[in-house]
């Protein structure tokens, strides 16, 4: 989702490609870095797997969207920027926004497809029910409500089937679309049953925050990052890594292209 960390470096956008036939996606991250234009990238997730960039598309001086080839609803933890000759920046990646009340706890994971057309916009938004209550739960597109910068709500026009959530469940991910928005609106909130007293707000910039040292170094985290060592690197062979993820991000986009 855009918009603008104190590290310079916005939240991601998902863009689901081809990811729902090969079970992989890219992520598409705006990085505004002054003097950084040659810097490679890298994500690692939560299981210390490394994923090189694969393609870089210059925006304006300082500002790039850095392309990755990353498996479908990966979780990342951390963003390794190397300037040409010059030592590593390690920069936390968010943590999963949620909310919850007595009942069910709402993880949202972004921004999967942002289209927007003369007269509108459309969004779809990622998100999982998790049911901590006491009975059944019925989950469905209707429960949820996107809010704009001044409060305008916005009702669902596509999604999931509705759910039962059986006690101490989860839905999988699934997605919530909503079309007709202004062009003027940007998304700034989701809500669980807007409606309700009580109700699960999420808002996006308040909510999307780094994660903190700990979960990302572990348990005995130095205020210094310059200690990790990811594991493995995932995903693609180990030779000319860079290269292969950028040939399978152009082949991604051209059949997105192609299938228009």
């Amino acid at each position: 989702f855009f918009f603008q960390a104190e590290d310079g470096i916005r939240g991601p956008l998902w863009s689901r490609g081809l990811g729902d036939v090969y079970k992989r996606q890219i992520l598409k991250v705006d990085v505004g870095f002054m003097g950084t234009e040659n810097a490679t990238y890298q994500l690692v997730d939560a299981d210390n797997n490394i994923y090189p960039a694969g393609l870089y598309k210059p925006l304006s001086s300082g500002k790039q969207l850095v392309y990755f080839l990353v498996p479908k609803d990966s979780l990342f933890k951390l963003m390794n920027v190397t300037p040409k000759g010059g030592a590593p920046i390690y920069i936390n990646w968010w943590a999963t926004p949620k909310g919850s009340n007595d009942n069910l706890t709402v993880r949202y994971y972004g921004i999967t497809d942002w289209l927007i057309n003369p007269d509108e916009q459309g969004i779809v938004v990622q998100v999982r029910v998790q049911n901590n209550g006491t009975r059944n739960l019925i989950v469905g597109p209707e429960n949820f409500t996107l809010l704009d910068q001044w409060g305008w709500p916005y009702r669902p026009t596509l999604g999931f089937d509705q759910q039962i959530v059986p006690l101490g469940n989860a839905t999988d991910r699934v997605l919530v679309g909503f079309t007709g928005i202004s062009l003027l609106s940007r998304p700034a909130a989701l809500a669980y049953d807007n409606e309700a007293s009580n109700k699960i707000l999420i808002m996006f910039e308040r909510d999307y925050v780094p994660l903190s040292d700990e979960l990302v170094y572990g348990a005995n985290a130095t205020a210094s990052a310059a200690s990790v060592q990811p594991a493995t690197v995932a995903a693609l062979p180990a030779t000319d890594q860079t290269a292969q993820s950028a040939a399978a991000v152009q082949a991604t986009a051209q059949q997105n292209t192609s299938t228009k």
